[in-house]
């Protein structure tokens, strides 16, 4: 088992990364151990579980876990194994009830975790007391507007100073609802890949590959589909004809920003927003101006943000809105969750309209996400070769420059200083100590 932190320091260099932080198994276990067992982990959204009795289950790192809803309106993130003999005490997805019930032997715990039910109780051992065993809790639980984080470590950065100015980047998100809230209501999809976990993370802020890797989203003129609704249009990638196409100018010139710990988003795509016009956008701009004056409506529906990532497993698409939640399953094996947003208080057609787009550009049969796949299992394998140990990272590598507004580090989106910043995350986590 590979434990050397001065080895894993080499696997790292300016501009370049070795291919075993993606092929290594032993690697592997110690991300799971040193990232996922300590870092703050997108859980879920509040909307999931609205109601006292709600509850949805996932996995941080290989933890497999309860979010709920107790009888008094708080939310915990409790850990989903019996105190008593050790089976996962739910195993639907999402659901509802008053209490969670161990299909084993019948112990019954409360919402936030209590055991409130012992079969035969005259069996238990001379001492046994209930509150000594409810279920366990995650360490430590955050909440920003909705969006549930939880980090399995019992120390560590806060959750504020770990989330910082990316709490912009969901208000970016959470301010187009006229009520100012979301749901995550409708439906998601979810499917897996056979390659690494962080090809799925870079390449959510990777600008470069889009007029290469989504070819076939570009039509002859070198537009992308509209992906947007109220647009006729979508993104111009690239000029020139087939021959001698290259990237178009207004995409090379995108911005990229980081911010700490791993953290990134890339500017909006360059769309006519003068022209963004139908029925049904209309309709929703008249009601979130109704709500916050049309002023602030306006501001809030000129794009800002692309893609941004909270590191190290979640993102928020700006463009055709949703969530994606990155699970890292082996060295070689990712699974990939993407959650239509559901903006409360917009009209049932803009809310429509958002999914159905969302089916088209980041269902597992989409134009857009299909794309991606393929590059990852392809990268996967590729990475197998042992004749070229190094992944260059390099582009743009010495031209950042501060941003002060945003209090951030400033980048071409076709450059690849997102990557080099998740990295510098990744080697943070990787060199503390068990």
């Amino acid at each position: 088992m590979l434990d050397r932190t001065d080895e894993i320091s080499r696997l790292i260099e300016p501009g370049r990364v070795h291919r075993r932080v993606y092929t290594d198994p032993d690697i592997f276990e110690m991300e799971m151990e040193r990232i996922f067992s300590r870092a703050w982990l997108f859980v879920g959204h509040a909307s999931q579980v609205r109601e006292p009795g709600d509850y949805v289950t996932t996995d941080l790192g290989r933890q497999p876990v309860i979010m709920t809803r107790h009888h008094d309106g708080s939310i915990h993130v409790l850990l989903n194994r019996c105190t008593h003999r050790g089976p996962k005490v739910v195993n639907e997805r999402c659901g509802r009830s008053n209490r969670l019930v161990c299909c084993y032997h019948g112990w019954t715990f409360d919402m936030d975790g209590a055991l409130i039910g012992v079969p035969v109780p005259e069996g238990c051992a001379a001492g046994f007391r209930k509150e000594e065993f409810g279920l366990a809790r995650a360490p430590r639980v955050g909440q920003y507007r909705g969006f549930v984080f939880a980090s399995l470590g019992p120390d560590g950065p806060s959750f504020d100073e770990h989330i910082g100015p990316m709490k912009g980047n969901i208000d970016d998100l959470v301010d187009r609802a006229p009520e100012g809230e979301l749901a995550f209501d409708a439906g998601m999809h979810r499917y897996a890949y056979d390659g690494n976990w962080k090809l799925q993370i870079e390449n959510v802020l990777d600008s470069y590959h889009v007029p290469f890797g989504h070819a076939s989203t570009v039509n002859k003129e070198g537009v992308q589909f509209a992906r947007r609704e109220g647009d006729s249009k979508g993104a111009k990638v690239v000029e020139g004809d087939q021959k001698s196409a290259s990237t178009a100018a207004s995409w090379k010139d995108r911005k990229s920003y980081i911010t700490g710990n791993g953290h990134g988003w890339t500017s909006n795509t360059s769309l006519d927003e003068g022209k963004r016009s139908s029925a049904t956008f209309d309709a929703y701009k008249r009601t979130l101006a109704d709500k916050v004056g049309a002023d602030r409506a306006a501001q809030i529906l000129t794009p800002r943000l692309h893609n941004s990532l909270i590191y190290p497993n979640m993102s928020i698409m700006g463009l055709n809105i949703h969530v994606r939640v990155i699970k890292p399953i082996a060295v070689d094996r990712t699974e990939v969750t993407i959650y239509p947003i559901r903006l409360v208080g917009a009209p049932d057609a803009m809310n429509f309209g958002n999914i159905r787009l969302l089916n088209v550009t980041h269902s597992a049969t989409s134009f857009v996400q299909t794309d991606d796949l393929e590059a990852f299992v392809r990268a996967q394998k590729g990475l197998a070769s042992r004749m070229t140990d190094w992944v260059d990272i390099s582009r743009g590598l010495g031209d950042e420059e501060p941003d002060r507004a945003l209090n951030a580090t400033r980048g071409l989106a076709t450059h690849e200083m997102v990557v080099r910043a998740q990295y510098k995350a990744w080697l943070g986590y990787m060199r503390e100590a068990a």
